[in-house]
């Protein structure tokens, strides 16, 4: 499915939004649900996204519709590969808390008034568990925030001198988000053991909690008898969901990015439901009062077992995250979502973006409704499938449990795997192994599988040594992908069943149709198994492990679950690894190219470098070019660059094949470290009249790069042209080129906003950054160029684009966001301050200073740039490396600054580097 054209699209937002300020009217001058409905019947047809389109009063009668159907969903079930625990735990913590738990440990939740007695009915437990607490599963505990409150005091002087009077350790979990570090941080100092779901705070508590014996990382969990994709396909409904409160000031970068989401699914017109138990009234005003246009969609909220069946039954599902910057703390709706099998839109979180990149990130009230024009059956189940084996394999609420039980040394404990799901030994078996098989297996996500013949297992079954967790009978007759195991134990985690199996239809490679068929046998419990080298085997008995005969009879009548039909496909093609040595031949694809661009008339070529990120570029940046209202105009170059996981290099190829308008070039195994050789190849196999650079781990907004081409071709002598680009990193930032460009290059702009640059540009410009993923370039003219693109280097998109200013005579602008940068990824190299952070800057450094030589712009670039980006991002990166590698980092950053000569530094932070360095090398000297 493609957009409308730009004209169109924008017509209907506009439409749409006209709707939304009429509506905001009616409501502000108050009246019921009831007569608002029947004002929007006189005056036109109801909002589509509203439950009046559907001949309902209100949200609460489609929900209360839906409900006979919610109800017969099956219940959850314990996954037999991550049973319950066994573990007695007394916990102090708020309801949601105690369901993540319950039925996977013997829990006794303490209250203020019956602690005592609780604690001696259930005996003495591994372990006791604080938390953060709002009030208390009945409201017990709702006093315990307040330092001076009787119901801290009798926790510290009374409950916790029993409890460890008892032998038991306590383990404080700091499940709040971080603007409420303050209120529990003396509840935290109290425990034996401190863990926290924002790694952010680990110094904070490790300072403030002298007493605690360990201070950790342990993210939060999901329980699969709550929260389960079981039954989950087809969607019973079309309803977006949302549970959860509004706060109008409490979180502002919340309410800011939730109204951009709330805003792009009603543009969209799909359906919306709001489940908020403390704002129900529309005139009601506050801290938890809704937007005004919000309030037809607004319901009171159900049951919390309900809420995660409606959860289940929807396709799509909507989460607020009221924490931004931190890499490990996000809203537990993203968990609970991902289990049920559902698609989540969500508002910016640091680690959302890194660790779950399947979850649409909100850019505008515009890319949502475009990202849901365009969304695809597969790419919606795939998006699906992605979430529920994080949510599982990752974040099982049983791992949650081990890990605390690991942290306070109860018994037992020491025998499991801390925080994740895992199995330690798995088996593959084939009549016919092969190399092909053998490489499909050894390049699975969850570790290298052993392949083995029938016979071979027959003989460790009869000699005894078979012992097997899980076993995949396989085919050379299909393909495996990456996530093939890792897809098995995911289910195997969320239900009782101790076989599991694939599909045969509805993978990556069917259409929407094929899709359908599927999801009539997608994630529920059957009779039987139709393929048994689709199948996987919870540890299999002895009297499974003969032969395949013996196997394939018992998979006829066996009972089984059945997930979906990603993971595999047949052997026609063949993706691997394995003895790969040599590139992709250059001239062979850049023929493909041309024929390609030709064949298709396609206009802008968009290079995408690519390593070892391929659920990114699925999710993220190719997904962001799907929303583009040219994207069937453009080339899209996927450039591996060597990457060793088989899951990327399987992403890159099915983005091939599935796309007409994608060609893929790969690199042997290894990369080059960074992305300056795919990104120059890239350049080099254009054949488009225009190009643009997108990285993986970001994304094209706004339909930017279609305004930039229309822009381009209405200025034929133009070079290229630029707009504007946002950077999420704790917050979001629009970084106006715009006006930057036209406020610096006021002298030379011509009457029809074209700037005329002058001779030497960097005089006025002075060598300040432009991303050039925000630019569409003439490819001609920068193919001409032959810019410097240093291998392995850090920061050369920089110096690309400031070789693009020196040679460019014309360039405009365009004052639209064209990409949004994820400044703050986890595991990004320019994210991660080390040593070696700098030594990826000395080849950029030393190419950059040459090139300023050979075109006489060293005294301009000491100038205008050298000391100002030196103080402000080498020596500001500089203070963040840890105090026993700053001399090595250090001494990294004075070869790249002696590569641009003698330089008389004033700047006190410069000069206290030098002195610094000075003082370190003398000890190190004194030191030998």
């Amino acid at each position: 499915m493609t957009r409308p054209p730009t004209g169109e699209f924008a017509s209907r937002i506009e439409e749409l939004d006209a709707g939304l300020r009429a509506l905001d009217g009616l409501v502000a001058g108050g009246g019921s649900q009831r007569s608002l409905r029947r004002t929007l019947l006189r005056q036109g047809a109801p909002h589509p996204s509203s439950p009046f389109a559907r001949d309902a009063k209100d949200v609460g009668e489609l929900i209360d519709q839906l409900t006979p159907v919610l109800e017969e969903l099956p219940a959850g079930e314990h996954g037999i590969a991550a049973p319950p625990t066994g573990l007695r735990v007394a916990v102090i913590c708020d309801e949601p808390l105690l369901r993540t738990f319950s039925g996977l440990a013997e829990l006794t939740p303490l209250t203020p008034r019956h602690w005592r007695t609780q604690l001696e009915e259930s005996g003495v437990p591994d372990l006791m568990l604080i938390t953060p607490v709002v009030s208390g599963p009945d409201g017990g505990w709702a006093e315990l925030e307040d330092a001076t409150s009787l119901q801290r005091e009798l926790l510290v002087g009374q409950i916790l001198p029993h409890v460890r009077a008892l032998g038991v350790p306590v383990v404080f979990w700091g499940t709040q988000v971080p603007r409420f570090y303050p209120q529990w941080r003396r509840v935290a100092a109290e425990a034996d053991h401190v863990l926290t779901t924002t790694a952010e705070h680990l110094d904070r508590y490790a300072e403030d909690c002298p007493r605690a014996e360990s201070v950790g990382l342990l993210t939060l969990g999901v329980n699969p008898l709550h929260h389960s994709p079981i039954g989950s396909r087809p969607a019973a409904t079309d309803l977006i969901p949302f549970f959860g409160t509004w706060h109008e000031r409490l979180f502002p970068q919340r309410r800011q990015y939730a109204t951009w989401l709330l805003d792009g699914v009603l543009y969209s017109g799909r359906p919306l439901a709001l489940m908020d138990r403390r704002s129900q009234d529309p005139s009601r005003t506050g801290e938890t009062a809704w937007p005004p246009h919000c309030t037809p969609y607004l319901t009171t909220t159900r049951s919390r077992d309900l809420v995660a069946r409606l959860h289940r039954a929807a396709d799509l599902g909507i989460a607020l995250n009221s924490a931004v910057a931190s890499q490990t703390m996000f809203s537990d709706r993203i968990l609970e979502l991902e289990a049920a099998g559902t698609m989540v839109l969500s508002t910016y979180s640091q680690g959302v973006n890194s660790t779950h990149p399947h979850v649409h990130i909100t850019q505008s009230p515009e890319d949502v409704a475009a990202a849901l024009e365009v969304l695809t059956l597969p790419e919606l189940r795939r998006a699906q499938g992605d979430g529920i084996r994080t949510a599982f394999l990752q974040h099982h609420a049983a791992g949650r449990l081990w890990a605390l039980a690991a942290v306070a040394g109860a018994s037992g404990a020491a025998t499991q795997a801390p925080g994740e799901v895992s199995v330690r030994r798995v088996l593959a078996v084939a009549e016919e192994p092969t190399d092909v098989l053998a490489d499909d297996l050894a390049g699975q996500t969850l570790g290298a599988v052993e392949l083995v013949s029938w016979e071979e297992l027959s003989r460790r079954a009869a000699a005894g040594s078979s012992e097997v967790d899980m076993l995949l009978p396989v085919s050379p007759c299909r393909r495996y992908g990456a996530t093939y195991a890792a897809d098995h134990l995911a289910t195997f985690s969320h239900q009782r069943d101790c076989v599991s199996t694939k599909l045969a239809i509805g993978g990556s490679e069917a259409e929407e149709a094929e899709i359908l068929r599927a999801d009539t046998g997608s994630h529920r419990h059957r009779v039987g198994v139709e393929d048994l080298t689709l199948s996987a085997w919870w540890r299999p008995g002895p009297d499974r492990l003969l032969s395949a005969e013996r196997l394939e009879h018992i998979s006829r009548s066996v009972q089984a679950y059945a997930s979906d039909g990603f993971g595999h496909r047949p052997a026609e093609e063949r993706v691997s690894l394995q003895g790969r040595t040599g590139d992709d031949d250059v001239e062979a694809v850049a023929a493909e190219v041309r024929r390609t661009a030709e064949r298709l008339g396609l206009r802008l070529t968009v290079v995408i470098p690519v390593f070892d990120n391929g659920e990114h570029l699925r999710h993220k940046a190719f997904a962001s070019l799907r929303r583009s209202s040219i994207f069937e105009q453009m080339h899209v170059l996927l450039i591996d660059d060597g990457s060793r996981g088989r899951a990327t290099v399987e992403t890159v190829e099915e983005l091939a094949r599935r796309h007409p308008n994608v060609t893929a070039y790969r690199f042997a195994v290894g990369g080059s470290g960074s992305a300056s050789r795919p990104r120059d190849l890239g350049v080099r196999l254009a054949a488009t009249e225009h190009l643009a650079f997108l990285d993986p781990d970001d994304e094209m907004v706004s339909d930017g790069l279609a305004k930039l081409v229309a822009d381009l071709d209405a200025h034929p002598q133009v070079d290229f042209v630029v707009g504007n680009f946002t950077r999420w990193s704790t917050r979001h930032q629009l970084l106006d080129h715009h006006a930057e460009v036209r406020e610096i290059f006021a002298e030379h702009l011509d009457g029809h906003g074209t700037v005329v640059l002058p001779q030497n540009p960097h005089e006025l410009w002075g060598f300040r950054s432009l991303r050039i993923h925000s630019a569409v370039v003439r490819t001609a003219w920068l193919q001409g160029l032959q810019p410097v693109q240093p291998q392995g280097a850090a920061g050369q998109d920089n110096f690309l684009a400031q070789q693009m200013m020196h040679r460019a005579r014309r360039i405009r602008t365009v004052d639209v966001p064209v990409n949004a940068y994820y400044s703050e990824v986890a595991g990004s190299m320019v994210n991660s301050v080390s040593p070696r952070y700098f030594r990826k800057y000395v080849p950029l450094d030393r190419a950059r200073a040459d090139w300023l030589r050979e075109h006489g712009l060293l005294e301009t670039y000491r100038r205008t740039r050298f000391e100002g980006y030196t103080v402000n991002w080498y020596l500001k990166k500089l203070r963040l490396v840890p105090e026993d590698e700053w001399l090595e980092a250090a001494e990294a950053i004075a070869e790249i600054l002696s590569f641009y000569g003698d330089h008389e530094w004033t700047d006190p932070a410069a000069l206290a580097f030098f002195d610094d360095l000075a003082a370190a090398r003398a000890a190190r000297r004194g030191d030998r």
